[in-house]
This record gives C-alpha cells, sequence and structure tokens, in this order.
C-alpha cells in the first residue's frame, strides 16, 4: 500500500473517544461465555476498555474478568473447561485457541492476579499438557488432570492449589511438584513448592439482592474449604438416579441406583456425600477425593473410601448421580439420534492401586423404539491405552451398556436428555479400570 493511504491515528484522545463509542469490538476471537454471575463482575479488554458481564456475555482474549466483594462468575470455554471465579478475584485470559479438535494448536494460557477459583478443564491440555497453564505471580499451574481449585494471596505472595481429581504440577523457579487428587500445596515467595493440610481458603460472600435463585444462599465455600462451582445446587432428597462403581469388600462391583432407592445427599459443594439402595441400605462416605456438579442437572466424584450398609467397605468409589429425563421428553425424542460430547468424568483407578489418565468417551443414543446406545472409550493407564466399544439400550432414562470385556451403568438425565452419566468396569487383563463419565449434547 502507498504511503500516503496508510490511516494511522496518533491522537490519544480521539482513539479514547472511539474506543468510548465502541465498546463491544472484539480484538480477538471468542473464547468462552459466562455461564453465570452474581454481584458485581466486569471485564477489561486489552485496550483497557471495562464493560460489565451478564450471563451470555462472551469472553475473548487479551480479556480480564473481575469480581468485586461479593461477585462470583462461571466462564464456559469453548473446549468444555469451566472456570469458577470467587469475589475480588482478577482473572486474564492471556492466549486461548480451540478449533473444535486436538490437532496440536489448540492452548490455554491464563493469570490469575488475585483471588481465587476452581476450575474443572476440557479438551485443551489433555493431549499435550504444555499446552494449559495458568500464571501467577509467585508460580505457574499446570494440569495433568480434571479439577483443582487456587487461591493467591498477592498482597504475601502466596498461592495455595488443592486437587480434586487427577495430577496438578505446581512450579517456581526453585523447583516443581506434583499434586495427586486430594493433596494441597503451597507456595510462598521464592520457595519451593511444599505440600500442606491447608485447601484454598475463600470467604463466602452474602448475596445480593439481584442474585439469581440457581446460587447456594448460605456459602459459595464448603466445609472443607472447598470452592463451590457458580452454578445450580444438587439439593438432597429422592428421585435421584445414581450409577456407581468401585471396590465393594473385595469384589469391583458397578450398579444403578433408580427412585426407589435414589434418596441422596449433598453437600453445600453438590458433592455427594451418602444415598441408598432400592433396600433403604445406606452408601456413605468415609474419605471424599473430589466431585463436581455441572448445570445443576448432574454431577460425579469418587470416595477414597466409605462403608456400604455400616459394615461393607468401599474403595476408590466412583459415582454420577442426577434426576432422570421425564418419560415424555424420552418420548418426544424418537427417531432423534443424538451424539454427546465428554463433559467431566473422574480419575480412573484400577483394582491393582494405579491410577489412569484422562479418558476420551463418545456416546450416541438413538431414541424411539428400543433405543440403540453406543459408546467408544479409552482410558491410559501406566502408557498403555485401554479401549473398547460398548453397545446396549435403555429402558426409561436406564442405560445399560456392554462388550465382551467391559460394563457400563448410568442415566439420561436433564430436559430432552440434555445430559448423561454413566460409571465404567473395563476388564484391562490383570486388573479392572473404574470411573464416572458425564456427558452434555
Amino acid at each position: 500500500m502507498p504511503a500516503d493511504q496508510i490511516f494511522r491515528l496518533r491522537n490519544p484522545v480521539l482513539l479514547a473517544a472511539l474506543a468510548a463509542a465502541f465498546p463491544v469490538i472484539s480484538y480477538a476471537a471468542e473464547a468462552a461465555n459466562i455461564n453465570f454471575t452474581s454481584g458485581s463482575v466486569m471485564a477489561v479488554n486489552a485496550v483497557g476498555i471495562q464493560r460489565p458481564l451478564t450471563k451470555g456475555a462472551e469472553i475473548g482474549n487479551g480479556d480480564t474478568i473481575r469480581t468485586g466483594d461479593g461477585g462470583r462468575a462461571q466462564i464456559r470455554f469453548s473446549d468444555g473447561a469451566m472456570i469458577s471465579l470467587q469475589p475480588k478475584t482478577e482473572f486474564r485470559v492471556d492466549s486461548y485457541q480451540y478449533s473444535g479438535k486436538t490437532d496440536g494448536q489448540e492452548k490455554g494460557f491464563f493469570s490469575l492476579l488475585k483471588g481465587g477459583f476452581r476450575a474443572i478443564t476440557g479438551w485443551v491440555g489433555r493431549s499435550n499438557r504444555e499446552n494449559y497453564k495458568v500464571t501467577t505471580s509467585v508460580a505457574t499451574i499446570g494440569i495433568r488432570g480434571t479439577e483443582y481449585s487456587a487461591k493467591l494471596n498477592d498482597t504475601v505472595g502466596e498461592l495455595v492449589v488443592n486437587t480434586g481429581e487427577g495430577l496438578v504440577e505446581v512450579c517456581n523457579g526453585a523447583g516443581c511438584m506434583l499434586l495427586a487428587s486430594g493433596e494441597s500445596g503451597i507456595v510462598s515467595g521464592a520457595k519451593a513448592p511444599s505440600r500442606t493440610d491447608s485447601r484454598p481458603q475463600l470467604p463466602p460472600a452474602s448475596p445480593s439482592d439481584t442474585s439469581e435463585p440457581i446460587f447456594s444462599k448460605s456459602s459459595d465455600v464448603g466445609p472443607a474449604g472447598l470452592v463451590l462451582p457458580v452454578s445450580a445446587p444438587l439439593q438432597s432428597g429422592t428421585g435421584y438416579y445414581v450409577g456407581w462403581v468401585g471396590a465393594k469388600g473385595a469384589t469391583p462391583s458397578i450398579g444403578l441406583e433408580t427412585p426407589a432407592g435414589g434418596a441422596a445427599v449433598f453437600d453445600t459443594a453438590s458433592i455427594m456425600t451418602s444415598f441408598s439402595d432400592s433396600f433403604s441400605a445406606p452408601y456413605a462416605a468415609s474419605s471424599i477425593k473430589g466431585g463436581f456438579a455441572m448445570d445443576g442437572v448432574i454431577g460425579w466424584g469418587a470416595w477414597a473410601t466409605g462403608t456400604y450398609s455400616s459394615s461393607t467397605a468401599l474403595k476408590d468409589f466412583h459415582y454420577v448421580a442426577g434426576m432422570p429425563t421425564p418419560a415424555g421428553d424420552l418420548t418426544a425424542l424418537g427417531g432423534v439420534t443424538a451424539t454427546y460430547t465428554l463433559a467431566g468424568f473422574t480419575t480412573p483407578t484400577t483394582t491393582t492401586g494405579l491410577t489412569g489418565g484422562t479418558p476420551t468417551a463418545v456416546f450416541t443414543a438413538t431414541f424411539g423404539g428400543a433405543g440403540a446406545l453406543s459408546l467408544n472409550l479409552s482410558v491410559p493407564v501406566t502408557g498403555t491405552v485401554y479401549s473398547d466399544t460398548l453397545s446396549g439400550t435403555f429402558s426409561g432414562a436406564s442405560i445399560n451398556l456392554t462388550s465382551a470385556c467391559s460394563s457400563a451403568n448410568g442415566f439420561f438425565a436433564g430436559a430432552n436428555a440434555s445430559h448423561a452419566g454413566m460409571t465404567y468396569k473395563m476388564d484391562g487383563g490383570s486388573m479392572y479400570i473404574m470411573g464416572a463419565l458425564a456427558f452434555k449434547r
């Protein structure tokens, strides 16, 4: 282009006026949307323009999300990841890219400037963990798992991280540390990361008059300091379907409890702490690894230990729980074939004490008539990927899938079967591999 045709704005006053006149200009492709907000939540883009955020608002590269004293926000990224920001938090999207497939070009680089959040990761970082990183003033956080929380006290230069599921890596100039499910780590100043018994502690805030009714009214921090997602909570009560799998006594077992015995108890973080079977015999958690809930429809998690009927020991117990899809909704879907993408899962465990990596799964359902189901599942364990294709049918909202080597039990949840959940038991030769999966279509 000839030099006399190049147009440059050199007047900063004019630049500011144009910016104010066009505050919704996006300087990068959409990375995420706001699921929910409560209280004061603002975004500042890369050129310093501030805008309020409400449900449905777009978030792009360079945006910094700021929550006020009572502000909370849940952000859903295009790869399925979710970030729940707590009050007095500043979180920046530095560089995010996801084209709908894991082709090596996907990336998610973020900065926690102050405050805290809880995260459930998506597709970015699953095939290459170097493609995901959260930078803070004292350390960086990398993922090898699915769910974690973090709190940065920028005043004293201290970061506390807790892993709910999977593995999280925390690094600074003095070294790196891996945190497995249920473990917490602390970084203070320039000291090397070290383990701690403390979890990220984020103070609850009283809900404002403009809070949406889906928010928890009591506290947004669980009894053990677990940061809650800004989402509709799962309420304790009857009518739940609960799919489960784990070591029951000395036997690896899998099952599905339906409304006849579907009483379930959830804590304030929507993590299930107990439920009853059709004989009213209780399953109760003794030590909880972690859990998560999505859209107020479905929840999943894992107990390290527990009991059945007060005496039979449970170990590495995975579950998925939710209200089943009404029969009328399932009938109305007759003739529809729906593909569900994996929205959440528990870290796989084996009967030999091993921990698996990130599973991949695609679930397909054809509604109407006898119904037809298909699940393609792959689970990595210590360098070996175990894969299987399961098929089956469903009765009402109940799902049952099998193959020569695997089985899965679960259910459709939500209006119009918007979600599905299941637990699986896969024969790995010398061991069984077990876990829970949550899907969304």
